[in-house]
């Protein structure tokens, strides 16, 4: 097996060893490219970058990675994108984020990176009435969940990168919350995903077809809209297409909104799978 500890730094470390032929896209992230490739090494990487210079082009030829110089057009198509720059550089950050969305399977991410603004070295710099002029952008945590949030990524975790090299005790006394280690956190990394573990795992399982089939019936159920026929259907996609009890409770329990068209699915009596 390959040893991978030394390559999982910066945002690698939300990207678990895998050795099937996963789907990623790397935009402007050029420097995680060699690592990524030891972690992935089936992977099927594709570099997006606004300079494609000779060393960029030659560490993808080396690595493996397919070199784009536009983001694809389909939708649902990578498990996993990098982009580190997303937060802190441009304009409509919501437009870029969607986009990206977009562009993930239902069981995919986007790991990224964003400048804490409640960091120490920030608020010294502000202490001392020099305030950030540079064209990088800064964060505060609940901001940008908010902002992934309104992008419609449903499952977001952080962890600390760059770290300050100054103690919080000072700010803390003045009344500044530290949690999290936030004051002392300079860099926050990001992995944002698309869907909960719970529906990535119910959709991986059927197909859209069969998932937006059976949503539909439970939908018209929960209506009250030809009820009967519309078990009938219920019960024939069932056996036809082997959807067994736990998967109909769990998908139910995700699309139908009123408990008591959750009590009348499931306190009947149903053909068994």
């Amino acid at each position: 097996m390959i040893d991978v500890s030394d390559a999982r730094r910066g945002l690698l470390k939300f990207v678990p060893p895998i050795f099937l032929r996963v789907p990623v896209l790397l935009i402007d992230s050029t420097q995680y490219l060699a690592d990524l490739r030891k972690i992935l090494p089936a992977a099927r990487i594709a570099m997006l970058s606004s300079e494609p210079t000779p060393a960029i082009k030659k560490i993808c030829d080396e690595c493996r990675a397919d070199l784009i110089d536009e983001l694809p057009n389909e939708q649902k198509i990578f498990e996993l994108i990098i982009a580190r720059d997303v937060l802190t550089t441009g304009e409509d950050f919501y437009a870029t984020l969607l986009k990206l969305n977009l562009l993930l399977k239902d069981s995919g991410a986007l790991l990224t990176e964003f400048f804490n603004v409640r960091s120490i070295g920030v608020l010294e710099r502000l202490r001392r009435g020099k305030f950030c002029n540079n064209e990088q952008r800064f964060w505060a945590k609940a901001d940008v969940v908010k902002l992934l949030v309104d992008a419609t990524y449903k499952e977001i975790r952080f962890l600390p990168g760059e770290r300050e090299n100054f103690p919080a005790d000072d700010w803390i006394n003045f009344g500044f919350d530290n949690f999290s280690d936030d004051l002392t956190t300079k860099i926050w990394l990001v992995k944002a995903c698309k869907c909960t573990a719970e529906v990535a795992a119910l959709k991986e399982i059927f197909t859209p077809e069969v998932r937006a089939e059976l949503s539909r019936l439970l939908h018209r159920i929960e209506y009250d809209i030809d009820v009967e026929e519309n078990f009938r259907r219920l019960d024939d996609l069932c056996a036809r297409e082997g959807i067994f009890d736990d998967y109909l409770r769990d998908f139910t329990d995700q699309v139908v909104v009123h408990a008591s068209a959750k009590e009348k699915i499931f306190s009947r009596e149903r053909p068994q799978n």
